[in-house]
């Protein structure tokens, strides 16, 4: 009882601040709505967001900050349901010298929440602005990609990137800012970073520090002025705090990955919209080890994983099975069936074409190699924490010992897990990739790449991989990561077992329909309302 009354206490102090907090304002907002206390307490949507360092969603480095932003200001160029880049403040573009320089059109009757008109000026600044940033920031990596953009004409940009690139597109994903509101102030210290004009379906209406943002609806140039006029977004410590203020009606929206979905009955009083999230799982290998370096031997292991046990007993069906690492909603991936599905009569092929057997008297079959007898004995690696990882990987040893494997979990805390990864000391091991928004997977299994930690190495892969990055326009790519896949799957670096799926919550009191994204978790907001008012 004690424990609880004081976490009441402590959630009563986040959600009301304190005396001595700060408030930034913005004056002169053109956006229309009501502005009665009386109306915004019956009326907002309530949000939650860690504390802001800046407004300004290219100096910003804090994730869930960037969630709520995405409300105030529209992408230069959007990302789709599919991960695929498409039109938005950017109407159309192509490339000119060897595909280095992009030359963009802006939309035309675009405007900022004062009426302004979005022009070429504002990417300029935006990107000289993004470049600025420091490498935490969100956008850090859609910086590190472009050199420099020049104004051509009132509409139009052209965008000088470091080199040819196919994901080059996605690095113009970040949000634009107003060259007209910043003036000739420096960007990186102006206080209007605490009072932002956006473009997008709401606009800022105040801030206070350690408290809470208030926005209100836009009539703006993208999409439909939102139904619900006030949004409240309240200032908490962490994801546990979120989730314990939508089961007890503090906030009416929750962003829940995989871990929280397996945990939390969240279902009660609400409704859940889910997607897959950009989240890897997969099982590695030391390829130093001249059995693990056999490829009928990976095979083998491939076909003996329970992929749908795996899903069902460990992920709880919040996860799709996935062998590669492109996303299985993505427009890049080409595989539509389960190449190694569960098959234990092939997987025991797999091994007798690598030369093992049963031996009498062993329970472990084994095979002579060059310098003796080799077994089937490995242990898995993984971080006792994450205790999903672990049961999977007893589901795996299980299945592999029931064809003359001998598998041992070895389960260690997180830095010794890290650290042995890094230093290759290990047969096999349970990971995961939190996968960028930019489709390239060279660091994973590229020669010598810093993250290839079994030091997987083939000159095919290598140059397929190289293919993808030099691959131009929609066909070029898709055909290009095509040719890759397969190979991912013909050379096994890693076995894929799944991508985790992530949900948006609702409470029960919102009405309307939500279309949640990897890269815009609140899609469909404006569409949002209160069911008491319909």
């Amino acid at each position: 009882m004690k424990q609880f009354c004081c976490l009441m206490l402590s959630l009563l102090l986040l959600f009301c601040g304190c005396s001595a907090s700060s408030t930034a304002t913005l004056v002169g907002s053109q956006v229309g709505a009501g502005n009665a206390m009386e109306q915004e307490e019956k009326t907002s949507l309530n949000l939650s967001m860690r504390s802001a360092a800046t407004l300004n969603p290219l100096l910003n480095e804090e994730e869930t900050v960037d969630r709520v932003l995405k409300l105030v200001y529209e992408p230069f160029v959007a990302i789709d349901e599919t991960g695929k880049p498409v039109p938005n403040i950017a109407e159309s573009w192509y490339y000119t010298d060897e595909s280095r320089v992009l030359h963009v059109k802006i939309k035309s009757g675009l405007s900022w929440h004062d009426g302004s008109p979005i022009t070429a000026d504002d990417v300029v600044f935006s990107i000289n602005t993004l470049k600025k940033c420091r490498d935490t920031a969100v956008y850090a990596v859609c910086a590190q990609r472009i050199f420099g953009a020049e104004k051509t004409a009132e509409d139009t940009v052209a965008i000088t990137f470091f080199t040819p690139d196919s994901n080059n597109l996605y690095a113009l994903s970040f949000p634009l800012i107003s060259q007209r509101y910043y003036g000739t102030e420096d960007v990186t210290a102006s206080e209007k970073n605490f009072a932002p004009l956006g473009n997008s379906i709401y606009a800022f209406e105040s801030y206070t520090q350690a408290k809470e943002l208030r926005l209100t609806a836009a009539n703006n140039s993208f999409h439909e002025t939102p139904k619900i006029q006030t949004v409240l977004v309240s200032i908490t410590s962490s994801q546990d705090t979120d989730v314990f203020s939508f089961e007890q009606g503090m906030i009416d929206c929750l962003l829940a990955d995989e871990t929280v979905l397996g945990s939390v009955n969240l279902e009660e009083n609400s409704r859940s919209f889910s997607f897959t999230a950009n989240y890897f799982d997969f099982l590695g290998f030391q390829f130093t080890n001249p059995v693990l370096s056999d490829l009928n031997v990976r095979k083998a292991i491939a076909y003996a994983i329970p992929r749908e046990s795996i899903l069902e007993g460990v992920y709880l069906s919040n996860a799709v099975s996935a062998e590669t690492p492109v996303n299985p909603d993505s427009w890049l991936n080409s595989i539509q069936e389960e190449r190694y599905g569960y098959d234990l009569k092939t997987a025991r092929e797999h091994l007798a074409a690598a030369g093992f057997g049963a031996v009498e008297g062993q329970t472990v079959q084994q095979r002579a190699g060059e310098n003796g007898t080799e077994t089937l004995a490995f242990s898995i690696l993984v971080n006792e924490e994450n205790t999903k990882r672990v049961q999977a990987a007893r589901r795996i040893g299980e299945s592999l010992n029931s064809i003359g494997f001998s598998i041992t979990v070895d389960a260690v805390d997180y830095a010794t897990y890290v650290q042995r990864l890094e230093a290759g000391d290990f047969q096999m091991f349970l990971g995961g990739w939190e996968l960028s928004f930019m489709p390239d997977f060279g660091y994973l299994f590229e020669t010598g790449a810093s993250h290839n930690y079994g030091g997987f190495s083939s000159a095919a892969m290598d140059s397929l991989v190289a293919a993808y990055r030099v691959a131009i326009g929609e066909k070029a790519m898709t055909e290009a990561m095509a040719a890759l896949q397969e190979e991912f799957l013909n050379e096994l670096p890693y076995v894929g077992i799944a991508f985790r799926k992530s949900a948006l919550f609702l409470s029960d009191e919102i009405g309307g329909t939500a279309t949640p994204t990897e890269f815009h978790c609140y899609g469909g907001m404006e569409q949002w309302y209160f069911q008491s008012t319909q």
